[in-house]
């Protein structure tokens, strides 16, 4: 009997043990979102912020980098997460040449186990080679939180098709910014993301600037021409062609 009753004390204890230690999980906490022409070897992803979690939590580190031309901007975030399962995700979303953008996440299961400090291993454009540019396509470049105040026009390099010009708007994992990116690309539409929306925490809306214009094509001298036409003036010409 008394056995028995020691073994029961001992499964209690054990069950306490492991319910404070679930309750005592820490994790790294805080955010940042750097501008920089030298990403890799500038951004420094240490935080002083310790934060304790919630039961059945886990800890996090995700990232969400973008480069246009020279500039590049880093979205990062460290803390608890009550969602999400023990994984390391790394996407190439828009790959180069032209418009890169790439994200990292991190979720694990030890007290502050989410400690990278740097990028270098995860991305780092400087070791890509200088592609040739095209003498043709010209683009405004840029990446800025919120809108970008000088874009010059660039030389695209070859393989880019088109430029492109959006915004992102980034929430969650105590993050609430938008950053508009201009650039060379060869992505078809708004899908710099490739439809991959979520990052660790963060949720990525694209957004493109929408044209309430359709085009008709007229083709002269075996050339190709698109010329805007107004909703409003369509229906009026539809009208004179029903006279």
């Amino acid at each position: 009997m008394g056995t028995r009753h020691a073994q029961g004390l001992l499964v209690l204890f054990l069950l306490g043990a492991s319910w404070t230690l679930a309750q005592n999980l820490s994790c790294h906490k805080g955010t940042s979102l750097n501008i920089d022409d030298s990403p890799s070897t500038a951004f420094n992803w240490t935080t002083e912020k310790v934060e304790t979690c919630d039961n059945g939590s886990l800890c996090q580190e995700s990232a969400l980098m973008i480069k246009a031309g020279t500039n590049a901007a880093i979205l990062t975030t460290k803390g608890c997460s009550s969602e999400g399962t023990q994984a390391v995700t790394f996407v190439q979303h828009s790959p180069p040449p032209g418009i890169m953008i790439v994200s990292y996440s991190s979720y694990c299961e030890d007290s502050l186990c989410n400690n990278r400090v740097n990028l270098p291993d995860l991305w780092n454009p400087s070791i890509l080679p200088a592609p040739n540019t095209s003498v043709t396509l010209h683009c405004p470049t840029c990446v800025a939180l919120g809108s970008c105040l000088n874009a010059p026009s660039l030389p695209c390099p070859s393989g880019t098709t088109r430029c492109y010009q959006g915004k992102l708007k980034v929430t969650g994992g105590d993050i609430d910014s938008t950053l508009e990116v201009k650039g060379c690309t060869s992505t078809l539409g708004c899908r710099l993301m490739s439809g991959i929306l979520t990052v660790g925490p963060m949720w990525v809306k694209e957004m493109c600037p929408h044209q309430s214009t359709i085009q008709s094509r007229n083709i002269e001298n075996g050339a190709t021409t698109w010329f805007p036409i107004s909703f409003g003036r369509l229906e009026l010409l539809l009208l004179l062609l029903l006279l």
